[in-house]
């Protein structure tokens, strides 16, 4: 009952902490920054390197207070100053870990597809054959394979007390020994997230396009001010919802007795 129970406790969380709004909203405001074009652009990936650790570490202990049960009593501005440097430095290190299995995954469905092809696919002049499609879907779920290996990092820092390289291997720690609770949490929270997320990316991200040349274009044009705002909009629902969800679903999973122990033998999880 852990996945669906902690996603309970998400929503009990969420309604009864108003506060959780102006954290998420600021992570919203940050990623729409992000997604302009020129100065804007810089400034915003400044902030979500820089200002994301401080974040996180103040969001996710206000998060864990709420929760029924919880005896914390840490402040979020000491969380913030407390797990800034190793949140920081883990962002940087998985970040660049996934972006070198990026690479080379990448580089190996480039390799066999070709690239002209794939150039003529992205102009629309060609399309992929079904071989081709699930080679790409294959590299896809290997990349998200690796992702979900070290999504837990930030949770292992501010409630494990991890330093940044310690993080990563307890993530990688926690998602083996809970491992069908995370498939069960990775099906809920993307679930869950998508339902705000596809149709945004659709509509405003994609600007309705049909074809893949389409969604090149609308993905390359810079992009209006009422467009970053709808995204700003969203993202701060999916953070909001999704980063809570993924506090109680760890803090269930290393509270019970099976999922504690992250060289244990899982439990399975129900529906």
């Amino acid at each position: 009952m852990t996945v669906l129970q902690s996603f309970r406790t998400t929503l009990q969380v969420v309604t009864k902490t108003p506060v959780l709004v102006a954290f998420a909203l600021t992570f919203g405001l940050m990623g729409a920054l992000n997604n302009a074009t020129g100065l804007v652009s810089v400034v915003g990936a400044i902030l979500v390197l820089f200002g994301s650790p401080a974040l996180i570490g103040a969001f996710y202990t206000v998060i864990d207070g709420a929760r029924p049960g919880s005896d914390t009593d840490l402040r979020a501005s000491t969380a913030a100053q407390r797990y800034y440097v190793s949140l920081l430095g883990a962002s940087i290190l998985s970040g660049l870990v996934i972006m070198i299995v990026a690479l080379v995954v990448g580089g190996g469905v480039v390799g066999y597809i070709g690239f002209d092809r794939i150039d003529a696919v992205l102009n629309g002049s060609a399309s992929l054959t079904l071989v081709e499609l699930a080679a790409a879907g294959a590299a896809f779920a290997a990349l998200a394979a690796v992702v979900y290996l070290f999504t837990f990092f930030d949770t292992a820092v501010v409630f494990d007390g991890k330093t940044a390289g310690g993080s990563l291997s307890r993530s990688v720690d926690f998602v083996f020994g809970n491992l069908r609770h995370v498939v069960g949490y990775a099906v809920v929270a993307t679930v869950a997230t998508s339902v705000v997320d596809l149709p945004v990316l659709w509509l405003v991200s994609l600007d309705g396009a049909t074809t893949v040349a389409g969604a090149v274009t609308a993905f390359q044009a810079p992009m209006p001010a009422v467009d970053i705002a709808v995204l700003a909009v969203a993202s701060t629902v999916t953070t909001l919802v999704g980063r809570t969800y993924k506090v109680c679903f760890y803090r269930a999973c290393t509270d019970a007795v099976p999922g504690s122990d992250p060289d244990a033998a899982d439990d399975e999880w129900s529906v």
